[in-house]
């Protein structure tokens, strides 16, 4: 795994922990800024996930 696709997981994982503690919350101001925190986070790991394909699509580009 290369950097992109770690930070990637990494988003992820955080995206999951942010609705997990959420769904906990009884504060619907927290709650709902968890869950938009927890969308960023996801964007993110999709930005990475991007980054990750393209570099794999350049690097066997190049070793052709």
């Amino acid at each position: 795994m290369d950097g992109d696709e770690v930070s990637a997981k990494l988003y992820r994982e955080r995206a999951a922990k942010l609705r997990a503690i959420a769904e906990a919350t009884h504060d619907k101001k927290a709650q709902d800024l968890l869950f938009q925190l927890a969308e960023e986070y996801d964007r993110m790991s999709q930005t990475r996930d991007a980054l990750a394909s393209a570099e794999r699509r350049r690097a066997e580009r190049e070793s052709r």
